[in-house]
């Protein structure tokens, strides 16, 4: 008997498979790494762990990395960085405002700093760009 699967489960089950893939290529040391050298002022003011503030980076590192993937295959095309971050602009704008909510809702305790959310955003597009160039180069190679 032939097992009925739909095409949203193939989907799925691809997405999956490239997803992790390229988070092979991505290791948590360097996120670190990048976490204390990007956001150097927020583990100083940090008083109580900043293993917490540390894991809510690497979440969206992640995020943003995976996203930038995603979208890589439009880049394959043809298409530059800046048109394809403007195809998933709103996904893209969410990760930067739940990033800067977040952690200025620790850090500032509802005190507005625009210079944080541009850290905030460069945070994320560094890993959406890092992202977004892996898998662009995994298209590029057929590995996909």
């Amino acid at each position: 008997m032939n097992v009925i699967t739909t095409f949203e489960d193939r989907r799925r089950k691809k997405q999956w498979d490239f997803e992790r893939q390229v988070l092979r290529k991505l290791s948590l040391s360097t996120i670190r790494g990048f976490i204390h050298t990007h956001f150097p002022s927020v583990f100083e003011e940090q008083k109580t762990g900043g293993s917490f503030v540390e894991d809510i980076c690497v979440d969206f590192a992640i995020d943003a990395y995976l996203l930038g993937a995603e979208f890589s295959r439009f880049g394959y095309h043809g298409e530059t960085a800046i048109l394809v971050r403007r195809r998933c602009q709103e996904e893209y704008d969410e990760h930067v405002n739940h990033l800067y909510h977040q952690l200025s809702g620790l850090i500032f305790q509802n005190d507005q700093n625009d210079n944080f959310y541009i850290l905030c955003e460069g945070f994320i597009l560094y890993w959406w760009e890092k992202g977004f160039y892996e898998g662009e180069k995994r298209y590029r190679l057929k590995l996909h």
